[in-house]
């Protein structure tokens, strides 16, 4: 009796400590843009993402632009990072946790370098060029390759329009991780406010199928979607609701469509990836395997 208790004992055990063997640790980022207003909902939102933090053990927040509203930041010394930024996020389960941003279009009005200069003022803020790439250890197996886009200028098809879509090109052809996630501002599959963005389906797109890239982080429309469209290789989640709130609605490949502020937790487990979406009140709405 007691020989059977106990091999049924390691049995149940059995899928955990495979998991381990395996090395199937989570890492989870919460992703969130359009934020930076100093306003009561972008106070709200921040409220629920500590409670979030608090909850779960959160490697970094995936900024994906529209950081300052409405015009960006002079200079690294702006008064609006202190009011629109660090004040807001002074909490106790966000306060010391990385920033890792992109630039999007308000951003662009006034000094996007201000941008990347304030990240050596402040060392929780990562933005070493207007873009960038760096990369993760998920568990002792998986690693991640993030790559930031600066999408205005891609948009305006602007002379760094080529340059920055070559580096794109090497950069994925280069990586090695198992997980690629590619991080822009505009979106390139929305049924918001903006909708599908047809530069970057152009331009963007093809770049990213080809190199097998999962996912696709973005904001601009204001609300929060998560879509799959079946002749993409990567699923493309905005999360653009930090601070402001436009009408959205589901469409064909729609996995998810929500309004009204929020942001999202991105988990990879492994290779897989997972992602969460909350609203401004921190309310889970959604959990979806990608």
């Amino acid at each position: 009796m007691k020989r059977r208790l106990f091999l049924q004992g390691l049995l149940a055990l059995y899928p955990a400590l495979r998991s381990v063997a395996q090395g199937t640790a989570s890492k989870r980022y919460l992703v969130i843009g359009d934020w930076g207003t100093g306003g009561s909902l972008q106070k709200t939102v921040a409220a629920s993402m500590n409670a979030v933090a608090g909850e779960y053990a959160i490697s970094g927040i995936l900024s994906v632009g529209d950081n300052i509203y409405p015009n960006g930041v002079v200079s690294a010394d702006d008064p609006q990072w202190t009011s629109k930024f660090e004040k807001i996020y002074a909490l106790p389960h966000l306060s010391t946790l990385p920033w890792y941003a992109v630039l999007g279009n308000h951003d662009h009005r006034s000094n996007p370098d201000a941008q990347i200069a304030y990240g050596q003022r402040n060392p929780r803020w990562h933005m070493p060029a207007r873009w960038h790439t760096w990369k993760d250890t998920v568990d002792g197996v998986t690693n991640v390759r993030f790559v930031g886009l600066d999408t205005q200028p891609i948009m305006q098809g602007s002379p760094h329009m080529h340059e920055q879509l070559t580096w794109l090109e090497e950069t994925l052809m280069a990586a090695k991780e198992q997980v690629k996630i590619v991080i822009g501002h505009h979106p390139i599959r929305s049924y918001g406010h903006y909708g599908d963005q047809q530069v970057l389906l152009r331009h963007v797109k093809p770049i990213l199928d080809r190199y097998h890239v999962q996912l696709y982080l973005c904001g601009h429309d204001h609300d929060v979607q998560i879509i799959r469209n079946p002749s993409d290789s990567f699923a493309c989640i905005v999360s653009g609701g930090g601070a402001g709130s436009r009408p959205t609605t589901k469409g064909v490949n729609s996995l998810y469509a929500g309004t009204a502020g929020g942001f999202v937790m991105l988990e990879l487990t492994g290779s897989e990836i997972s992602a969460s979406a909350y609203d401004a009140k921190g309310h889970c709405t959604t959990h979806l395997r990608l």
